[in-house]
């Protein structure tokens, strides 16, 4: 497998696992009523990717809104990729692009990144005008 896609909606963002180049990518909105339904899959994806990991590893995070049952599984998601780096098994080039006036978005990263004791890159938005 090349890579595993998962298609933007209104309550999913898209996911991309690319297993030749290492970009993973999240972009979007979270507002899922059932990610439990959702993020499992991907998890599972991301195992995979794991067996057999790029040598390098580029993740991009651009999440709009995410809902709280949404967060839990980003968090897991974010651990995961965090421990192929700290595992020596990818060099890890993690960020996370968001407004640079949400301070929820601003916050949780700062938690995740505190959490797993790993420095998330965070890159803002540029406001015009």
């Amino acid at each position: 497998m090349d890579k595993f896609e998962i298609k933007e909606d209104t309550n999913t963002p898209l996911v991309l696992i690319n297993f030749k180049t290492g970009n993973i990518k999240l972009i979007g909105s979270s507002t899922h009523s059932k990610p439990e339904e959702f993020y499992p899959t991907i998890l599972k994806m991301l195992k995979k990717y794991f067996e057999d990991p790029a040598k390098s590893t580029k993740v991009l995070i651009d999440l709009d809104y995410y809902n709280d049952t949404s967060f839990n599984y980003i968090f897991q998601l974010v651990e995961l990729i965090v421990g192929l780096e700290k595992f020596n098994r990818t060099q890890l080039n993690l960020e996370w692009y968001c407004h640079p006036e949400d301070r929820g978005i601003l916050d949780d990263i700062k938690m995740i990144s505190y959490q797993l004791q790993y420095p998330i890159k965070v890159l803002t938005y540029e406001l015009v005008g």
